[in-house]
């Protein structure tokens, strides 16, 4: 008996696979994000003044699709997060439009 050829997949099936592993990737280098410096609370990017958070904040590359310089700063405020004083930058990018925030504490030098 002769081996059967499995079926062609559909165009259709092509791209909804496709589409799932695009979802996986993402939450991959979403949680991937959450653990960098800035990417939760409790690892702020240490500045010594407030007047680089949104410099350093526009500067960083997305954490979706990696373009450099395509981030926008949609908002940068002050809150008090479990007791530490931290300013957040609510950062979009303008390539693939993913939203997050950014974590910075202020940490200005020690004098002697």
């Amino acid at each position: 008996m002769a081996a059967r050829t499995p079926k062609p997949t559909r165009p259709r099936a092509e791209r909804r696979a496709e589409a799932r592993q695009t979802g996986k990737d993402v939450r991959e280098r979403e949680r991937l994000a959450r653990l960098e410096p800035g990417g939760a609370p409790d690892r702020p990017i240490e500045v010594i003044t407030a007047s680089l958070v949104e410099p350093r904040a526009k500067g960083m590359p997305c954490a979706v699709c990696g373009h450099t310089g395509s981030v926008r700063l949609d908002d940068h405020t002050a809150r008090t997060i479990d007791g530490d004083a931290l300013r957040l930058a609510h950062v979009r990018c303008a390539m693939c439009g993913y939203a997050r925030v950014v974590y910075f504490a202020i940490r200005p030098p020690l004098l002697n």
